[in-house]
């Protein structure tokens, strides 16, 4: 039997690179997954807007009667000397990043409750230990910081209730959000920094999403696992 035949899952930020694959990982599992995300979902979603959010939850109730997985996978990454950062950029990187997780973690809460095996993942980033990365800078780094934090703080509020929270700090991963980036030299920089000699790959932060998601992580949560080739032990 598939792991997740049956369970609901809702993966946002699911219309293309990582939250794209996350959703497609799941699906070839059995689960009935909902792709939440501004454009390419099939959930209207923008997860910086708590009416947003909490429409996009109302119609995961209505079709499918509650939630069992919520992925929070929807972000965006800053980079350059911080003092380039304009203040719109940083307000939207934390709305995204971070605001974005406590609306869709406090929305999808009443859904999740006494369902069995309820789970949630969050993406993180390598860039929270470093304060930035090869890519992200510190602005970034830092909101993926609080990712991390929040995780650890509602693994010990949620698991009286039976919900299991976690998180991937994954290595740089070559999606259309980086791409370019990482075309200019960037890549084979971080290349050269990671042990296993190569970018993470977008199967690699779904496979390990479905682990956390499913029974064979049934006695953990609060923690944050590297998906990362070893980056964070050069």
């Amino acid at each position: 039997m598939r792991r997740f035949e049956g369970k609901v899952v809702l993966v946002t930020g699911a219309g293309r690179g990582i939250g794209a694959a996350i959703a497609d990982h799941f699906a070839a599992e059995g689960a009935r997954v909902c792709r939440g995300d501004l454009k390419g979902g099939d959930i209207d979603m923008d997860v910086r807007g708590r009416q947003s959010v909490a429409a996009a939850m109302d119609s995961v109730r209505a079709k499918h009667g509650g939630l069992d997985v919520l992925v929070n996978n929807a972000g965006l990454i800053c980079i350059g000397p911080p003092e380039r950062t304009p203040g719109e950029e940083w307000d939207d990187l934390v709305a995204t990043n971070l605001t974005g997780l406590f609306n869709c973690i406090q929305a999808a809460l009443p859904l999740m409750e006494g369902r069995a095996g309820a789970s949630i993942v969050n993406i993180a980033s390598v860039s929270a230990e470093k304060g930035g990365g090869a890519i992200g800078n510190v602005w970034y780094g830092t909101t993926k910081a609080g990712v991390v934090a929040l995780t650890k703080g509602l693994g010990r509020e949620l698991g009286p209730r039976g919900i299991r929270i976690n998180a991937i700090s994954p290595a740089v991963v070559d999606t259309a959000m980086t791409h370019d980036m990482l075309a200019t030299g960037l890549g084979q920089k971080a290349i050269a920094r990671i042990p296993l000699g190569r970018l993470a790959d977008r199967s690699d932060v779904a496979k390990a999403a479905l682990f956390l998601a499913s029974e064979d992580a049934a006695f953990i949560t609060g923690e944050t696992v590297a998906v990362d080739g070893g980056f964070l032990r050069t």
